[in-house]
């Protein structure tokens, strides 16, 4: 039989992940008023890489390509 849990496990872990990067882009917007973290973020190496990949996911999913956005995180993200 094939495992399903491995890989539901694996998407919960990631789900995890993509809110605690969220969280930290709230806190950013809170300080600087905006969300243009740069891709080089001195403060947050992690949070400016994670905004860049965020864009360029976003771009795949507009052009109909495979991409790690949903509609729901960028609903999230409009917010």
């Amino acid at each position: 039989d094939f495992e399903w849990v491995g890989k539901k496990h694996g998407r919960a872990r990631d789900d995890e992940g993509w809110q605690r990067r969220y969280e930290e882009l709230k806190e950013f917007k809170t300080r600087t008023g905006h969300c243009r973290v740069p891709q080089h973020f001195e403060d947050n190496k992690a949070l400016g890489s994670w905004v860049a990949f965020q864009r360029s996911q976003y771009k795949r999913m507009m052009d109909g390509k495979s991409s790690a956005m949903t509609i729901e995180r960028a609903k999230t993200l409009d917010d």
